[in-house]
Formats: structure tokens, sequence, C-alpha cells
């Protein structure tokens, strides 16, 4: 079910706070525009009260929806770099929430469930864009290892860095590389359908290459952002 407590938030522009109810997780399954709000922008869109600024409520953390088999959990950004700790952390609370405590009937979906943990509200809205369009994000992330390869230079500067899909078309993808530590846009870019297809025909190569992508929580290329990981990118697809 969805859950609603009363926070205080703060005015990115003029300062003054005000309380107002935020979403702290949404059924989906319930709330059929909840995934398209969060992924579009207007999910949690609210004014200031004193200098009339338009800014957004927290984004929820977590995000569920049984009929759509999907699960997952928000972190904030801070929180990255004890992903492992997360994943074991919301593995167990799925486990009692949806597999030791339900009625038999709802443990049989739930097992069918899509777990998946993510960092910062960037990462929320991504995978629900992928899960939009039938995109399976593991491929997904294996394209990201694939162009942090190709860009490497042109990304060195700028420190760690990653990319984000923000928009999807039938010909390929709208991407965008954003440096991890200030949050800076580096560049956008287009990648052709094609070049996702054949990276998604080589997938066990990928698999066998990074393994936590096809079984753990969280699944991102950003658990490869060194030059020793990239080096591990399959030959065929570089």
């Amino acid at each position: 079910m969805s859950r609603c407590e009363n926070q205080q938030v703060t005015c990115p522009r003029c300062g003054a706070s005000q309380e107002t109810k935020v979403f702290v997780s949404v059924n989906g399954g319930r709330i059929k525009s909840a995934a398209d709000r969060i992924v579009d922008g207007s999910w949690g869109a609210l004014s200031c009260l004193k200098c009339g600024a338009e800014y957004h409520r927290p984004a929820p953390r977590l995000f569920s929806d049984l009929p759509g088999r999907l699960w997952l959990v928000r972190y904030d950004d801070a929180e990255r770099g004890r992903y492992s700790m997360r994943e074991e952390e919301a593995n167990t609370i799925f486990e009692r929430e949806w597999i030791e405590r339900p009625p038999a009937s709802i443990r049989d979906q739930a097992l069918s469930m899509q777990r998946r943990i993510c960092f910062g509200p960037a990462q929320l809205r991504e995978k629900l864009l992928l899960r939009r369009h039938g995109l399976d994000d593991r491929m997904v992330e294996c394209l990201k290892l694939v162009l942090m390869r190709e860009y490497a230079s042109d990304l060195f500067a700028f420190g760690p860095a990653e990319f984000y899909v923000h928009q999807v078309e039938p010909g390929g993808f709208g991407m965008v590389a954003v440096s991890i530590g200030e949050r800076h846009q580096i560049f956008e870019l287009k990648v052709e359908r094609l070049t996702f297809e054949e990276i998604a025909q080589d997938a066990e190569r990928f698999r066998e290459a990074f393994p936590e992508l096809f079984t753990n929580l969280y699944v991102s290329a950003s658990r490869y952002v060194t030059e020793l990981e990239a080096e591990k990118v399959p030959q065929s697809v570089r």
C-alpha cells in the first residue's frame, strides 16, 4: 500500500520551509499514473508558500507494483558507496514483507517480482522509464559500460562519471553523461537502437564479465567505474 507522512520541506530558491504530505512509498498497482508522473517530473510538484517557486517533494523511497512485478527501493545518493549493505538490507525487507508474512497467494506473486535498489531520484526515474518501454535494465547498464569505454578520454577530466537514459524513441535512446560527484552534465548523445540490440545479443558474455548486474539488486554500470573494470567489456561490442 502507499504511505504518506508529514515532512518539512525547504524551498531551494528562498530557503523557506513548509510542512506538506510526502509519499514515502507508492503502490504503483493502485496509483496507475504514479510511474509516468515520476518519469515525467510532475510527481510531488509543490509551490513555495513564501516566494511561489515551483519545486518537488522528496521522491518516494519505495515503488512497488505487484501486478506489474516490480519492487524498487530508492536510497539517498549519499548511500551509494554502501550499495552492498543496502542490497542485503533490501533483500531482508523483501523476504520479511513479501515472503514470510503474506498469504500463499501473495507470496507466489511476489516471487516473480523484479527486485531492484537505486540511489537518488535520477536513478529512480530512469528505472521507471526503462520499465515503461519494456527495456531490460541489465542490458541498458551493459550498454553504459560500453559507452564508458568508448568515451573514457572525454570523461577523464570530470572524474567518475555515469550515463543516464532520459529519452526512449523507436530508433534509439537519448542519453546524458553526468559527473557522479558534482552531478554536472558533461554531454548528451544519441545511441541507435541497433547498438543496444547488438549488446543484448551478447548478453551471456556480459553476464560472465559482470555477474553482479544479473544477480544483484543494484543493477547499475556505476558498480564498475574504474578503468580496470572497463577492460572486461567484451571485445565484440567495443
